[in-house]
């Protein structure tokens, strides 16, 4: 597919004043974010901000340096603005994060990856959607790169913005399918109903998520540990056994890519007898399940950047295992 698109860094307060005026006249955007640390929410920061659009001569994808000194309030207006659809693929990701770190309450909201799941798809990440009905291949060798250096790397650039472009192209093609995505959060509709927000990540998943994936059974266990298993679904369970059983082999984005694409080996047997045969771990899925581990003081990240599970982890799985 060819690839046609121009490319514009934003890391000062003019050019950022420029770009949301465009925004705020444009119907429909894409979003996506790079995020530093973001399996642990208290270190997490976002590190770029990017928008892909259609434009009168070429689509365009603006990338914002979200590290800089900018005053990245104004974006409030784009992304609150009734009348501009903000795309995204996996919004209970970007979006909570925004409203984390922002306190943007982005809407409305078409989610590409709810599109999928709700058409029955079994391999639902950008990836796969991408090359399944673009024909395009999105390299994650960028994914678990640094994204707090500056200067960006032009790999770098390429990889975020490539993303958020794939995402507007997806969405076109599912607008096309006559797909359904849209998206609100469950936070959202709970406060809807004057009801307490949601404060935990693991409870913020989309429903059909919830729906993909089964929860394990284990009476013993839950006598002893109710809480992590009122909690954990079975993802996050297949995925504390592959942290538990594979210490120190992956980085955090070198497991959600992994299981995404990758069924095979220990780590495959792991999935396969933790979830049903026919359900599919995504590297969405993947990275909110991590995201959930770590909060819950079930795995740690080493200083080498590298997975393991804690001794309240590894006595967790290893009571799974024994039943």
């Amino acid at each position: 597919m060819m690839l046609d698109y121009s490319i514009e860094l934003i890391n000062d307060q003019a050019r950022l004043e420029r770009l949301v005026k465009r925004l705020a006249s444009t119907p429909v955007i894409a979003l996506d974010i790079e995020t530093i640390n973001w399996w642990n929410r208290h270190q997490e920061r976002v590190a770029l901000i990017q928008f892909a659009f259609q434009t009168e001569r070429q689509p365009k994808v603006a990338i914002i340096d979200a590290l800089a000194k900018l005053n990245l309030d104004i974006l409030r207006l784009p992304l609150e603005l009734n009348t501009t659809i903000k795309v995204i693929h996996n919004a209970v990701f970007d979006a909570t994060r925004l409203a984390n770190h922002f306190q943007f309450s982005v809407a409305p909201i078409y989610d590409t990856m709810v599109a999928a799941r709700r058409s029955g798809e079994r391999r639902c990440s950008l990836q796969a959607q991408a090359e399944i009905y673009l024909g395009l291949h999105i390299d994650k060798g960028c994914q678990g790169s640094d994204w707090s250096r500056r200067p960006l790397a032009p790999k770098q650039i390429h990889y975020a913005a490539l993303d958020a472009f794939s995402t507007l192209l997806l969405y076109e093609n599912q607008i096309k399918r006559k797909l359904n995505g849209t998206f609100q959060s469950k936070s959202k509709i709970l406060s809807q109903q004057a009801t307490l927000p949601l404060t935990d990540l693991s409870t913020d998943l989309p429903e059909s998520n919830v729906s993909q994936v089964r929860k394990i059974q284990c009476p013993q266990i839950e006598e002893k540990v109710p809480l992590l298993e009122t909690i954990l679904n079975a993802s996050s369970l297949a995925l504390l056994g592959i942290i538990t059983e594979l210490p120190s082999r992956y980085h955090p984005d070198q497991l959600t890519v992994s299981v995404g694409s990758d069924r095979v080996g220990l780590a495959g047997w792991i999935i396969d007898r933790t979830l049903d045969s026919d359900t599919g771990l995504d590297e969405e899925t993947a990275k909110a399940g991590i995201a959930v581990l770590h909060d819950q003081g079930l795995i740690k990240v080493t200083p080498t950047r590298r997975l393991e599970a804690t001794g309240k982890g590894a006595n967790h799985w290893r009571q799974l295992k024994s039943t």
